[in-house]
């Protein structure tokens, strides 16, 4: 019997649970996404051994493993800017909006 962990279970279980009528198109967008990311890596890596050896690819994983929370904390800061500049400015004492 094989045995998954609950982790790798929970992570494609997730476009199954997303709005019911659309279900088989999310889960193609996931699949796809998902096997295309795949073999994006499969390619890095391989060129990174090829021309780095195992030092290439371990600074590739650390990379990509660095971009990813840095690009999570600038969309956060863009979208606070954008809810930011969405939210009116306070009245004065005068009730006319301080940011005329």
């Amino acid at each position: 019997m094989r045995r998954r962990s609950r982790s790798v279970e929970c992570a494609h279980d997730g476009p199954r649970t997303l709005r019911p009528e659309a279900r088989a198109r999310i889960n193609t967008a996931y699949r796809t996404c998902a096997f295309l990311g795949g073999s994006a890596g499969s390619w890095l890596g391989v060129r990174a051994h090829s021309a780095f050896g195992w030092n290439g690819v371990c600074g590739l994983v650390v990379l990509l493993a660095g971009l990813a929370p840095l690009r999570h904390v600038l969309r956060s800061r863009e979208a606070a800017a954008a809810a930011d500049a969405r939210v009116p400015a306070p009245a004065g004492n005068d009730g006319v909006s301080a940011g005329r």
